[in-house]
């Protein structure tokens, strides 16, 4: 029997199989299943080892897109430019890596936009240091905005981290840099915003959402957490009429991606708003 799966840890609140087996239903396929593994880094390498002929893909998510990589044969460059996989497609005993949340962000962020109306390009505001902002930094770029800020905890002695940095070097990106933990930067860097997009993990943001304020009006919002769906962060914006983009919006487009690149089909229109529906539903 065909089988997919979402490895990670803690994994039970994944919303994969949920995305996936729609997919599947919308294309008509049938008798394939789609496994919940809970793997840390510490036991990927023997759960990878244990891969049969019949796994068409796994999806990735923390701790281990940083820690498939050497178990991998091939890895696409945007993965490997941001140390990031989240995508696993064995293939004739090849394993490949890719990294769909590029997309996923992307296209979330692209068509919000495009539903108000406005163009992209201009300044980017990416809150957060991690492996999820490094993703962020790709899709800004990716998008025409030229300028980006990165506003971070994690800033200290006027550097963010080495992952980080080494993620902006492999892609060729030049950033400023700034402390989120020092009042008032983030109101100072969202004053001329077109876009800000938050990486951090639910409620880490909740502390600093006054300080979005200062957001005009032409610029929108993507907050990549999708549990709750409408953060503090986004009932402020939404109260603006500054249009935004949700987590679990990023969270589908990427799994539409990986639904492609393991089954060869592009997902339609109807199939996608099909997916949206049912998670509405839960």
């Amino acid at each position: 029997m065909p089988w997919a799966a979402v490895i990670g840890s803690p994994i039970e609140h994944s919303l994969s199989p949920l995305i996936h087996q729609e997919l599947w239903r919308s294309a008509g396929i049938t008798g394939w299943e789609y496994r919940k593994c809970e793997v840390d880094a510490q036991h990927l390498h023997q759960w990878i080892a244990s891969l049969d002929s019949e796994c068409v893909g796994v999806s990735i998510t923390m701790p281990c897109k940083k820690a498939v990589i050497p178990l991998l044969d091939v890895v696409e460059p945007q993965a490997a430019a941001l140390s990031s996989v989240n995508t696993l497609i064995p293939s004739g005993g090849v394993l490949s890596g890719f990294n769909t949340d590029v997309f996923g962000m992307s296209r979330a962020i692209e068509l919000s936009r495009r539903k108000a109306g406005m163009d992209l390009g201009g300044r980017a505001i990416i809150i957060g240091s991690g492996a999820t902002a490094a993703s962020a930094l790709a899709a800004v770029i990716s998008l025409g905005f030229r300028e980006v800020d990165v506003v971070a905890r994690a800033f200290s002695g006027g550097k963010l981290p080495a992952d980080f940095n080494r993620s902006a070097m492999n892609l060729g990106v030049t950033y400023s840099g700034h402390d989120l933990t020092a009042a008032g930067t983030l109101s100072r860097c969202c004053e001329q915003a077109d876009l800000v997009v938050s990486t951090l993990p639910s409620g880490a943001l909740d502390p600093y959402v006054g300080e979005l304020s200062t957001m005009p009006l032409r610029s929108s919002f993507l907050d990549v957490t999708y549990a709750p769906r409408e953060t503090a962060a986004i009932s402020c914006c939404l109260e603006r009429g500054i249009p935004v983009a949700f987590g679990v919006e990023m969270l589908v487009y990427q799994a539409v991606l990986q639904f492609k690149l393991m089954t060869g089909i592009e997902a339609d229109s109807h199939a996608i708003s099909s997916v949206f529906q049912l998670l509405e539903a839960k």
